[in-house]
């Protein structure tokens, strides 16, 4: 088995959302700050990525951030990140949870390949 090429996202549910009026504006993006997806979602919505592929640079984990967005304010608040790393190589889908401590927010699907 060589070494991990990237990170292919397969899709995010969301388990519970913040905002009161029921559907949470969610900014996804890597560590590095580069946002590649908004996305509205309700509790129980899954959000299928499309060909999101993230490449891995020299083998070092990738970091996928989540960031709500306040409509009303345009706060932007921190829910969480997920760290894919190179070794998960060949284990097929994984899935990670993101967010507040032991209650998670959002559930991120992904496969290294």
């Amino acid at each position: 088995m060589g070494d991990a090429a990237f990170a292919k996202l397969l899709f995010m549910e969301a388990k519970r959302v913040q905002d009161p009026d029921g559907a949470d504006e969610i900014l996804v993006s890597r560590g590095d700050g580069v946002t590649f997806e908004q996305v509205r979602m309700r509790e129980g919505d899954v959000f299928e990525f499309d060909e999101r592929f993230v490449p891995f640079v020299n083998q070092a984990p990738i970091d996928i951030v989540l960031h709500e967005v306040n409509e009303a304010t345009d706060q932007v608040k921190f829910i969480g990140g997920a760290k894919i790393i190179p070794s998960e190589v060949g284990l097929g889908e994984r899935t990670q949870a993101i967010g507040a401590l032991s209650l998670s927010l959002y559930e991120l699907t992904y496969k290294v390949l």
